[in-house]
């Protein structure tokens, strides 16, 4: 009797690591790749941001799960319920972000930049910006405050390409664009560079402060570390220069808080 309980207990012992490794934690990941993705296909954004993911969660020995954040006030709304372990955000929500009890862990190595575009010979009445809160909307209106154009109307669209329309309609005479689209609107000889724009840190991982610091060491390490495969593959899904990510603990985001 005693052998027959003996052996029932060995053959009960070799299914424990399974059922371990079946109640494997998750690591919940909230992206909000900007206005100019926003309407990225889920089924794309998921292909194209699994590898950054996976990288993530073996991290830590974690399930990586994907949220799309559709705009800025979905990100921000989910700060109050929800709540992921990581988010993955322009610099202007990495600033409320920072506010709600989460550290930075790395940081896009290329930093964030911009300028404000007017059409040559034109009085200025009307600038485009992208969402309000978004970085070309903050930076745009930091810089046209400090060079007093305060007085002018201000239109918000959603994608720097219907801002970029905007302008060569003439609905709006100047507009706020990333550096890329700003050269070439430049380079057909109709608009001018009008304002710069400060330059900042970018997209940036912030952790939950509810993990541990050796673990949002390790998340920090994992992004540094992402495969060129997998950095091209996230480039897909983020409208902001990705070419790899660096660890950058005392990022700069006071400018954009003002």
């Amino acid at each position: 009797m005693r052998r027959r309980s003996f052996l029932a207990r060995l053959t009960i012992l070799p299914a424990l690591p399974l059922v371990a490794h079946a109640a494997k934690a998750e690591l919940n990941i909230g992206i909000y790749p900007g206005t100019g993705k926003a309407d990225i296909l889920m089924g794309d954004f998921r292909a194209y941001a699994m590898p950054f993911a996976q990288a993530l969660g073996a991290a830590l020995d974690a399930k990586p799960r994907l949220t799309l954040f559709r705009s800025i006030k979905s990100a921000l709304r989910s700060l109050k319920s929800g709540r992921p372990d990581l988010y993955f955000v322009p610099p202007s929500v990495a600033v409320s972000v920072l506010d709600n009890d989460y550290s930075p862990v790395a940081r896009v190595r290329d930093q964030a930049t911009g300028v404000l575009v007017r059409r040559k010979g034109v009085a200025i009445h009307t600038v485009a910006l992208t969402e309000k809160e978004s970085w070309l909307d903050v930076m745009a209106r930091h810089a046209l405050k400090r060079n007093k154009h305060e007085s002018v109307k201000i239109d918000n669209f959603k994608t720097q390409d219907d801002m970029a329309l905007a302008m060569q309609r003439d609905y709006a005479q100047a507009a706020s664009l990333r550096s890329r689209l700003a050269n070439e609107l430049v380079a057909k000889d109709a608009f001018e560079i009008w304002l710069p724009l400060p330059t900042t840190s970018d997209f940036t991982l912030m952790a939950s402060n509810r993990l541990s610091a050796a673990e949002q060491r390790r998340l920090g390490a994992a992004a540094v570390a992402l495969s060129p495969a997998a950095t091209e593959s996230l480039q897909k899904t983020i409208h902001s220069k990705v070419t790899g990510f660096v660890i950058d603990k005392e990022a700069d985001y006071k400018i954009i808080s003002r």
